[in-house]
């Protein structure tokens, strides 16, 4: 068995996981491999990398990443493997975590591309700056991910590659990714962005400095801001924040210093490690 393309399908509203995506596709390049990235939040043709998924089978493999909020992936990136066609190629999930913890988001992502029946044959988890503590002079995650992380990824995708060369089983065991003590892994199952909406730092809108430049919405990677005639925010909206961070008049409000502190709290209370692993 050898992989004739790699697809690397990632979201990465604050930079971090693209960075991880964009390793995994200069390391498949640089073993010879065919690869393309495909960033969710531009992409809007989902059809055809389904199609390109199920005409490779088993010459295809599957990279898949997603930032961790609230301890799962992304719900844009569930729905992208959700909507997978059956089929046997192999599938490495990789996340991104800013220091809290790493949650639940690897183990869920493998479960449901095995569900698809996919060969779950690597995963990876990369610390990364926690994506709402920009403002901070010292952050979660400050500097990472950086060059030894990005070895890490490249050892994987060269680990891989000699795995499926030799003829050798490519898969792994789910279980390992199920690495958090249980009980505090099955608390963190119940956590979600859905139920954490409420709790999140309140956009407020300064009409004294917007100019309605539509930066917001073009930054947005759920295409969630509409003006009427100032911004507003919709139900897919997954608290990213780009819209206050990449703000040009620093128009868009937002007071994080209690969730700045409910982070840093988590970070000590769980004090999760390794920061960055790969699983093969």
């Amino acid at each position: 068995m050898s992989i004739a393309k790699a697809i690397i399908v990632f979201m990465s509203p604050a930079g971090t996981t693209r960075r991880v995506a964009r390793r995994v596709f200069d390391a498949t390049v640089e073993k010879g491999g065919e690869a393309e990235l495909i960033d969710l939040a531009r992409t809007k043709d989902l059809d055809k990398i389904y199609g390109e998924i199920a005409r490779r089978k088993e010459e295809a493999c599957l990279f898949v990443g997603s930032p961790v909020y609230v301890s799962h992936a992304l719900p844009p990136v569930m729905e992208f493997i959700e909507g997978l066609p059956e089929n046997t190629a192999a599938a490495v999930p990789f996340v991104t975590w800013g220091g809290a913890t790493s949650g639940v988001a690897l183990h869920e992502m493998g479960e449901a591309v095995i569900g698809k029946g996919m060969k779950l044959a690597a995963a990876a988890k990369i610390t990364a700056l926690h994506s709402m503590m920009w403002k901070c002079e010292e952050p979660l995650g400050k500097g990472k991910p950086d060059s030894s992380d990005d070895e890490m990824i490249a050892d994987m995708v060269g680990d891989l590659y000699a795995k499926l060369e030799s003829g050798q089983g490519v898969e792994i065991d789910l279980s390992r990714l199920a690495y958090l003590p249980e009980k505090l892994f099955a608390e963190l199952t119940g956590h979600n962005l859905e139920k954490m909406k409420p709790f999140m730092p309140e956009r407020k809108i300064d009409e004294s400095l917007c100019n309605q430049c539509g930066v917001c919405a073009e930054v947005c990677p759920t295409q969630c801001v509409s003006f009427q005639p100032y911004p507003e925010f919709g139900q897919s909206c997954i608290f990213c924040y780009n819209c206050v961070r990449l703000c040009p008049e620093n128009a868009i409000e937002c007071d994080f210093s209690v969730l700045e502190q409910r982070i840093r709290d988590r970070s000590r209370n769980i004090a999760e490690t390794p920061p960055s692993q790969v699983f093969i």
